[in-house]
């Protein structure tokens, strides 16, 4: 099945199979830009999105693994529920404006 969904700026436009078991497999690209804060000024800034993604749609409680694939643990496949959380992960990741990262470049020791 196809998947074209845009929410808050990320645009995902993937493939999904639904195996036997109920899990479903998602790969695709996510692309677009979403506003994150800087953790060195905490000024926000546009982050570009830009990433080929493979999903693992599972049902809770998961105690697998899989090396090729990022599990996410849904009672129900919903799309915009995958699109929000991978939205909360970006802004709660690692994210440094770009002059900060040029202060640290240019900082002497």
């Amino acid at each position: 099945m196809k998947i074209n969904k845009n929410l808050k700026g990320l645009y995902l436009n993937a493939e999904s199979i639904k195996l036997k078991d109920g899990t479903f497999l998602i790969e695709g690209r996510l692309e677009g830009s979403i506003e994150v804060e800087c953790i060195k000024c905490l000024k926000t800034f546009k982050k570009v999105i830009d990433e080929d993604v493979k999903f693992k749609i599972v049902t809770p409680p998961y105690e697998g693994f899989d090396s090729e694939y990022d599990i996410i643990e849904m009672e129900k496949f919903d799309v915009e529920e995958l699109l929000k959380s991978e939205i909360e992960s970006i802004k709660n990741d690692y994210n440094i404006c770009k002059e900060c990262k040029e202060q640290d470049f240019n900082k002497e020791f």
